[in-house]
């Protein structure tokens, strides 16, 4: 039988609280279920933070990985990788949805 792999999911995350939810609601829905999801908070703006920890906290395959100093999206997603445990890496936007 064939084993799932891990994939990591990583979301670059600024300023995308309006969105957020229904962008983690889209990866939980789908139907392939071995993966980790890495937000990596990019603002030094804390407010955002705590709500995402407040919305997270009941998923153990959520972690929140917050920068010490804004990175960008691009920076901040090879933060993601060097952190990642999965064999395989996706990547999607704060603000975007998985149909």
């Amino acid at each position: 039988m064939l084993q799932m792999k891990l994939v990591s999911i990583i979301i670059p995350y600024y300023k995308k609280k309006k969105y957020i939810s229904k962008t983690l609601n889209s990866i939980i829905n789908q139907s392939y279920k071995k993966y980790e999801i890495i937000i990596i908070y990019d603002d030094e703006n804390l407010d955002e933070f705590i709500f995402l920890k407040k919305i997270t906290k009941k998923n153990k395959k959520i972690k929140i990985i917050k920068n010490k100093k804004q990175l960008g999206a691009g920076n901040s997603r090879n933060r993601g990788i060097s952190i990642s445990k999965g064999e395989y890496i996706a990547f999607i936007d704060a603000d975007d949805l998985w149909q």
